[in-house]
């Protein structure tokens, strides 16, 4: 069972609404949205594909309509909930098979989820778990112990015990003098994070989180996504989740974050950058992608490269001119040990041609233009092409920066003009350069 798609009409302010999965890659899925967009009634239709009561439980009868209905699709098998005037609610008219309704565990926020839940189970077997602890009869979850201890980056977990009781697996953390402390009563985002780790043990190959910030702070947060895209590779697990938290969204790669959006009730799932993420969900503005290089004339020749390269920019990105080729590369490799604009993938720096040899030449995130520079390549242009747009009377200029600026000066050509005709006389060269800046600009490979 490797496709999945979802759809949604007439669902309370949702007019229209279709999501799209390959389950087969495992991986992180993150809907960020504004409020109002979606997303829970989103997650509410992902849960009633394995809970058929979800909507009932959950929703007010008045979120329905007799145009109502979900759509999901499972490798091409069609199962269909449409509105049923008795329940005044959503109703599937066929039994779905077991083996289909199990590849869904959604968790709804709160009061629904299964998070705010569980305390009345693990109370029950509160007996039974005193009983395996005093007995010796209970396991050490070495990989929940470890990721709980990164997350909260604590050692206070080293002491953890599984009991199993009835087919179900509790946690404790045993103290020194024998007593302990039963998962429910650790803190509502460590709890959160044991039933989230349950549930990737479970056999559910698509799980849907609504919120997942809710119970956590903002380092525990930051330190999720790369432990969840473990647990996805290891276990075989799509995750898709909500959330707000800036902290996390940062973490996330470009290919795991998507914007939920909605314009008359129709909504739109589409991939985002993290900056245009924030952008819209908190007005906070900055950039995804850097571009460091040596002048404000070479800043202009690269936006003019990636305006005839790269017709598809996905995302933010800022260009800042430095100085000279070492105080590029100086700053380049300067954020990578502190990383104050960006991790370092997402950092290049380009420099005029005639530093080809210079000694961070070699460096996977330094690139050059295919020509000395824009002012050696026009001036040398001006004396050796026969076609030269430019015509000047002069002859007098002392150096080939004096003849760029004469020219834009004197009204000869503008700035534009000049990198217009570099670019259309050196187009074969600067195929590399502009497949360069494609590549760190497009939209992610889906």
């Amino acid at each position: 069972m490797n496709r999945f798609r979802v759809s949604l009409e007439s669902i309370q302010h949702v007019a229209s609404l279709t999501l799209e999965l390959d389950l087969s890659p495992p991986g992180l899925v993150c809907l960020v949205g504004r409020n109002g967009a979606g997303k829970t009634t989103l997650v509410r239709a992902l849960r009633n594909f394995s809970s058929a009561d979800t909507f009932v439980r959950t929703a007010t009868p008045y979120a329905f309509s007799p145009d109502s209905r979900i759509t999901y699709v499972v490798d091409g098998t069609e199962v269909v909930f449409a509105y049923d005037d008795l329940i005044r609610s959503l109703n599937c008219k066929k039994a779905i098979p077991v083996e289909l309704r199990n590849i869904i565990a959604a968790e709804l926020p709160m009061p629904h989820g299964s998070r705010f839940n569980y305390f009345k189970s693990a109370s029950e077997a509160d007996l039974d778990i005193r009983r395996a602890i005093a007995l010796g009869n209970h396991g050490h979850p070495e990989e929940l112990v470890s990721f709980l201890a990164a997350i909260y980056d604590s050692p206070r977990y080293s002491e953890m015990v599984e009991v199993a009781v009835k087919g179900k697996s509790y946690y404790a953390i045993v103290k020194g003098d024998g007593t302990y402390i039963r998962e429910d009563y650790l803190s509502s985002g460590e709890y959160f994070l044991i039933n989230l780790y349950r549930t990737i043990k479970g056999g559910a190959r698509l799980i849907v989180i609504d919120e997942i910030d809710i119970s956590l702070d903002a380092a525990a947060q930051a330190n999720l996504a790369g432990w969840l895209r473990v647990f996805c590779a290891k276990y075989g697990r799509k995750i898709l989740f909500t959330t707000h938290s800036l902290a996390l969204m940062r973490q996330l790669n470009s290919d795991e974050l998507f914007y939920i959006d909605e314009k008359e009730g129709r909504v739109s799932i589409t991939p985002t950058s993290y900056s245009y993420a924030k952008a819209r969900l908190f007005g906070f503005f900055g950039w995804d992608k850097y571009i460091l290089t040596e002048d404000e004339v070479l800043l202009g020749f690269i936006e003019a490269v990636i305006e005839k390269y790269c017709p598809q920019i996905f995302f933010r990105y800022k260009i800042i001119f430095i100085g000279g080729g070492v105080q590029v590369t100086n700053l380049m490799r300067h954020n990578e040990r502190e990383q104050f604009l960006s991790s370092p993938e997402n950092v290049i720096a380009i420099l005029d041609g005639d530093q080809k040899n210079c000694k961070f030449a070699g460096h996977p995130r330094v690139h050059t233009i295919p020509i000395d520079s824009v002012e050696k390549a026009i001036y040398s242009d001006s004396r050796t092409d026969r076609g030269f747009p430019f015509s000047t009377n002069r002859n007098d200029f002392t150096s080939e920066k004096d003849f760029h600026n004469y020219l834009q000066q004197k009204g000869v050509a503008t700035q534009k003009q000049i990198f217009d005709y570099l670019i259309t006389k050196h187009e074969e060269a600067l195929q590399i350069i502009g497949g360069t800046l494609r590549n760190f600009l497009s939209p992610p490979v889906q």
